[in-house]
Formats: structure tokens, C-alpha cells, sequence
């Protein structure tokens, strides 16, 4: 029977290779025996799709275990006892085949590779707590994190309501006047000698093209391309504030994220792509890719990054100093903290300003609106005089 394997070296270099075997516990043993680590295995053409785990079913698992963990019960024993908690079934089946692989043999961090559905931060932070020997301190790590990670998304999404609202409202205010108002005055206007200024036939014929294009956006969102994320990410970038306030999110995540991996135990060239394939900008995504290769090559860190201009400047100076001092993972944790500072004032002074300018756009849409309808009432009644 084959198999497909994913697996990473000692370099970290993560590969896939078709392997011949009985079973899948074969294979696992073969390749801990070569020195290598894996992710998972799959039957040659099956093309299992794995549901993945909600993040807050596993964290909230893991405070759990790490409760268990710290008052000295066993890992095995503290997996028995979870079991059945939680209302996600799909975390609760994949824990009883955890369980059941643990029985025979597998490391924790090999059955939950072995079931996937599991985000690639969390099973190298197991396999690093593992390898460390100090499993509750490195989900003790990863808890904030994840803390950190949906406080300040919750943060944002909750800094947005306001200004969203107002988009909406001023959406279907347009909307409604383009397709019901102004027909009914076009039909009006059309029953008398009364010729139509251009800026209502303009607005006439916007009606058509709003509403085309509006089924093209939405298209173009239920798809969700690669090239239009690229792209979206570009614009995003160049708008001032919003685009510092972007820079410095990732600048955030990147940092607390790397220095998560690399205070488990992780090599640099692992970390960095465990980084890499989790990273949810496009951008970034293929830059991380690069800086890897040239720290596999053996160049530093700190002067990869910069040069590829990856990050907040800050960050490449803090990662520079942490790697002259040997406390590198310190330090990403410094300038996390600092970013996270930085992008809730952003988040306020942004929020505050989207607002008053949202309020100056509809002002002048609802001007242009009634011009457009009330010009051809004022020059109806210049004609009957």
C-alpha cells in the first residue's frame, strides 16, 4: 500500500515523499528512526479532505489540559478526562483517535499529525514542548497568543461596526434613490417637453452600471481569487493610516508568532516556514518564503528581513540586536508588545477619522442626488411661465 508522507528534516526543510508500507505506523517509526518529523500521511490518491478545528474549541481545550497538565496529571490520562467536553464534535472525535494512537505508541504530537485539522502553529508548539520537555509552558505560551490574536481581531472588528453601518446605510440609500426614485421622476419628466439636465441622465443611466457592477463585485468576493486578494492588499496599503494600521497588525503577528516557535526550541529555518504557511498576507507570504531561503543559505535574519522590507522597520532592528545578544525571542516579544500598543492607538485614530469623512461622502452623494432631481422641477417650471 502507498502512502503519501509530509514530513520535515533536521533543517527544517519540509517535503513529501510516496512511501510503500502496511501501515501508517510503520512509516511514522521508519522516519523517527531517519531523524525526521511527520505532519502527515495520507493514502496515495484518497484525497482525504481533514475539517479543521475551530481555534476557539482549541484553545479553549487547551486551558483546559493545561489546568490538568500543571496539577501533575499525565498527558494520557488528562486526554481521557477532556474527551468528551466540548460542543465540537469534530474536536471531540479527533481526540478519541489522539487517544487511541497515544495507546499505541505515538507521541501526542504525532497523533494529532497523524489526524490533522490541527493549525501548523499549534502542532509545532506541541512538537517543540515535546522536545523541550516542557509541554506546559510552551501551551502556556501559545494560550496568550491565541489571547492576543482574538483580542485584537475582536478589537478591530468592533472599531469597524460604525463606519460600516454607515456604509451600508449610505448603499441602500443610493440604491433605493437610483432605482426607484429617479425612474418615477424620469417618467414624469418624460410625459411633458422638458429635456433632462445631463446630470440626471447620468444618474439614470448609473442605476444600470451600479447594479452590474455590484453583481461583478460579488462575484469577485465569492470567489475570492489569489490575484484579487494581491491586489486588494496593494490598495490597502497605499491608504494612508489604514495601510500603517495593516503594516504594523502583521508586524505584530509575525513577531509574536516567530518568537512563540523559536522559545519552544524550534530551529530559525522551521519557524520561519511554519510562519510562512500561516501567514494570511499574500504579500508577506511569498517575501517569508524568500527570507528563508536566504537563511537556510546562512545569511541573518535580521538583515534578510530588512532588506526585503518585510516588516516594521523597528521590527528588522529589535530582531538585529536580539540576535547579537542571543535573546531573540525576547525581543520579538518586546516589539509585539510595542506594535500592539501602537495599533490600538492606530485603531482609535482611524475609527475616528473614517466617520466625520463617511459623513462628508454622504453629504455630497445626497447633494449631487437632489440636484439631479430637482434641477429639471426648476426648469419644468421656467418653461410654463
Amino acid at each position: 500500500m502507498k502512502f503519501k508522507v509530509k514530513y520535515t528534516t533536521r533543517s527544517g526543510d519540509t517535503l513529501q515523499r510516496v512511501v510503500e508500507a502496511s501501515a501508517p505506523k510503520e512509516i511514522e517509526a521508519l522516519f523517527k528512526a531517519e531523524g525526521f518529523f511527520v505532519l502527515s500521511v495520507e493514502k496515495e490518491g484518497t484525497g482525504r479532505r481533514v475539517k479543521e478545528i475551530k481555534i476557539e474549541s482549541l484553545i479553549l481545550f487547551n486551558q483546559e489540559l493545561l489546568a490538568l497538565l500543571k496539577a501533575g496529571i499525565p498527558l494520557l490520562q488528562s486526554l481521557e478526562l477532556l474527551k468528551d467536553h466540548g460542543q465540537d464534535p469534530n474536536l471531540r472525535d479527533s481526540l478519541q483517535n489522539v487517544i487511541q494512537d497515544i495507546k499505541e505508541g505515538s507521541s501526542f504530537s504525532e497523533a494529532i499529525a497523524h489526524q490533522g485539522g490541527y493549525p501548523p502553529v499549534y502542532q509545532s508548539n506541541v512538537v517543540a514542548g515535546e522536545k523541550s520537555g516542557s509541554l506546559p509552558k510552551v501551551l502556556d505560551r501559545w494560550l496568550r497568543f491565541q489571547k492576543f490574536a482574538q483580542s485584537s481581531k475582536r478589537k478591530i472588528l468592533e472599531a469597524l461596526f460604525y463606519p460600516s453601518f454607515l456604509v451600508i446605510v449610505l448603499f441602500l440609500a443610493i440604491g433605493v434613490i437610483l432605482n426607484v426614485v429617479l425612474p418615477r421622476f424620469a417618467d414624469f419628466y418624460s410625459g411633458g417637453d422638458i429635456e433632462l439636465p445631463w446630470m440626471t441622465q447620468a444618474l439614470l443611466s448609473l442605476a444600470q452600471i451600479l447594479l452590474l457592477l455590484s453583481l461583478v463585485a460579488l462575484v469577485r468576493w465569492l470567489w475570492v481569487t489569489p490575484a484579487g486578494q494581491t491586489q486588494g492588499e496593494k490598495i490597502l496599503l497605499r491608504i494612508p493610516k489604514l495601510g500603517s494600521l495593516y503594516r504594523m497588525y502583521h508586524s505584530s503577528v509575525f513577531c509574536r508568532t516567530l518568537g512563540v516557535l523559536l522559545s519552544g526550541g524550534l530551529p530559525v529555518v522551521q519557524s520561519l516556514e511554519i510562519v510562512s504557511q500561516t501567514c494570511p498576507s499574500p504579500k508577506l507570504q511569498k517575501r517569508l518564503t524568500l527570507i528563508t531561503e536566504e537563511v537556510r543559505s546562512g545569511a541573518p535574519l535580521h538583515q534578510s528581513i530588512s532588506s526585503s522590507d518585510v516588516v516594521d522597520p523597528l521590527a528588522s532592528e529589535m530582531i538585529r540586536v536580539g540576535e547579537s545578544s542571543s535573546a531573540l525571542p525576547e525581543m520579538l516579544d518586546h516589539v509585539a508588545d510595542f506594535f500592539d500598543q501602537e495599533i490600538e492607538k492606530a485603531t482609535v485614530a482611524v475609527t475616528n477619522l473614517i466617520g466625520p469623512v463617511l459623513i462628508v461622502f454622504m453629504g455630497v452623494v445626497v447633494l449631487g442626488l437632489l440636484l439631479a432631481v430637482y434641477v429639471p422641477l426648476f426648469n419644468a417650471s421656467n418653461v410654463i411661465r
